[in-house]
């Protein structure tokens, strides 16, 4: 199966378990969907709700982006040099910030662990971030807005992970850039990179399964997989499923961000003399706020990137808007 088809059909999975999820708690409140409010997670490539025959050269999309119990990660980055070091310093500063505020950086086996970094930690790591317009959800100016507008209670304190690679080659690329060595994961290259983006795989996902359970607690994980075996029927004294990540994200308290440092390129690549690629993805938690709206414009460019040309005999049936 070819990478980009598995990560569509990995995040149709992702989805049909969350709405199941979200199913049973309609039931268990004796409500209806009209009551309750279901959602469908969208992907981030499936964020427009204008039919693109009907967006001239350029139109305003109203998109929802609220964050609550969401994961989003940097799908695309720029590839010049000057941005790839900006982010690299941004990577940087925020492990000064978070030894200058005292706070341990725990070796996990898979990676660094802060616990109870603040937020004004995060909100200046993103604020130096070059973010890449086609990785739409991760936006710096309505993300940092999401956080500002929950300081007093949600996103006031962080879990910040550095993941790496355990094992080692001599290929491997191995930087000492944040204070401490990381072994780089390797990430390969989307087919739709130039030489200006880059994508991060043909799936466009940076982080890998199970991230989101670090800064958990052991009781939390546990809370977390048991409900789970017990909303899909199945024994803890069976073979340990594959958890999806949503199942740690509806437990936690704190949001995470994860910063990844990259050797983008094949496997059998020697990346020992690589600089490394950041990236990174937050998984925030439940909030108690309304949902926020927050607004795009794109282009005809932005949307044959994506999706191709526009078929306007396909695309009749499309929104009215």
């Amino acid at each position: 199966m070819l990478e980009q088809a598995e990560g569509w059909y990995a995040h149709i999975a992702e989805s049909i378990e969350e709405l199941r999820d979200e199913f049973r708690r309609m039931e268990a409140a004796n409500a209806t969907p009209t009551e309750f409010g279901l959602k469908v997670r969208s992907h981030p490539d499936t964020l427009i709700v204008t039919a693109r025959n009907k967006m001239g050269s350029g139109r305003r999309l109203t998109i929802s982006v609220s964050l609550a119990e969401r994961f989003i990660e940097t799908i695309a980055l720029y590839r010049d040099a000057a941005s790839m070091e900006c982010n690299r310093i941004a990577a940087v500063g925020l492990a000064e910030e978070i030894r200058k505020a005292g706070l341990a950086l725990e070796d996990t086996g898979g990676g660094r662990l802060a616990r109870e970094v603040p937020a004004s930690a995060i909100m200046e790591f993103l604020l130096r971030f070059r973010n890449h317009p086609m990785s739409t959800l991760t936006d710096t100016t309505p993300v940092r807005r999401y956080i500002e507008e929950r300081l007093d209670s949600e996103t006031s304190k962080w879990d910040v992970f550095y993941p790496g690679l355990v094992e080692r080659s001599g290929h491997s690329l191995v930087t000492g850039l944040l204070g401490f060595d990381i072994v780089c994961q390797r990430r390969s290259p989307g087919s739709q990179s130039d030489s200006t983006t880059l994508r991060i795989s043909e799936r466009q996902r940076v982080a890998s399964r199970g991230i989101e359970k670090y800064g958990l607690t052991k009781d939390q994980i546990f809370e977390a997989e048991e409900r789970y075996l017990k909303r899909e029927g199945l024994s803890s004294s069976g073979k340990a499923p594959n958890f999806p990540d949503w199942v740690y994200r509806a437990v936690r308290q704190k949001p995470l961000l994860v910063v990844h440092l990259l050797a983008i390129g094949k496997e059998d690549e020697d990346f020992s003399s690589a600089d490394p690629v950041v990236a990174w993805s937050i998984s925030f938690p439940m909030s108690s706020r309304d949902e926020t709206k927050v607004e795009y414009v794109v282009n005809r460019q932005w949307l044959a990137e994506r999706y191709g040309p526009a078929d306007d005999e396909d695309e009749m049936a499309g929104d009215d808007d």
